[in-house]
């Protein structure tokens, strides 16, 4: 019976999401990733497709806007949100840049796990890349420091994602070992400022 009816949910979910349109489809799957750990690796190309630089780290998010980026290589650099503010740790620069998540939140392509309403904000896309189906966000504002994000999945779990940005830029994000779980803490979202730093409010 349990079978069964795993199976007339899954054909019904298949179903949906066949005569959806793409930000529904986009909808239903960045819906299911309302907390999710993993690691990351990143890689940035200028404008002439030259690799100007490689990320490695960890990262968790969990709604409605809590997030961390925790990059271990190159740099120990920190990127958190703790649902009120965005704070932007380098601990080579003793540096701490506090912005409001109200005032940062248009200008964070990752911002878009957040959205309730995709269309709102994107024109959504659905294209195939190397055998592969992402979903192209293409802002609606002209307001934001990016052009464009795409965002592909294994199986409903994250696998990449892409941003280009004013310049021409292009930004290329791969999730590994994502784990879906609502029990992440909110505290663990909370950063104290280190001793000694120097702390920049936007």
């Amino acid at each position: 019976m349990i079978k069964s009816l795993t199976f007339i949910l899954l054909f019904n979910l298949n179903i949906n999401l066949l005569w959806a349109s793409p930000a529904d489809e986009l909808s239903t799957l960045l819906n299911r990733t309302s907390a999710f750990s993993g690691q990351f690796s990143q890689l940035v190309y200028d404008n002439k497709s030259q690799l100007i630089e490689e990320a490695s780290g960890d990262v968790v998010f969990k709604k409605p806007h809590f997030f961390k980026w925790i990059y271990q290589a190159p740099h120990q650099n920190q990127i958190i949100g703790d649902g009120e503010t965005v704070y932007i740790y380098d601990p080579d620069l003793s540096q701490v840049i506090m912005s409001r998540f109200s005032q940062s939140k248009s200008n964070n392509p990752a911002n878009i796990f957040f959205l309730n309403n995709l269309e709102e904000s994107f024109k959504v896309t659905k294209i195939l890349i190397d055998d592969e189906v992402w979903y192209r966000c293409e802002s609606k504002s002209k307001d934001i420091d990016y052009q464009s994000i795409e965002i592909s999945f294994n199986k409903d779990k994250i696998k990449s994602m892409k941003v280009i940005d004013g310049l021409q830029n292009k930004i290329i994000i791969n999730f590994v070992n994502i784990s879906y779980s609502t029990d992440i803490d909110e505290a663990s979202f909370l950063f104290n400022v280190p001793d000694n730093v120097e702390v920049i409010k936007n």
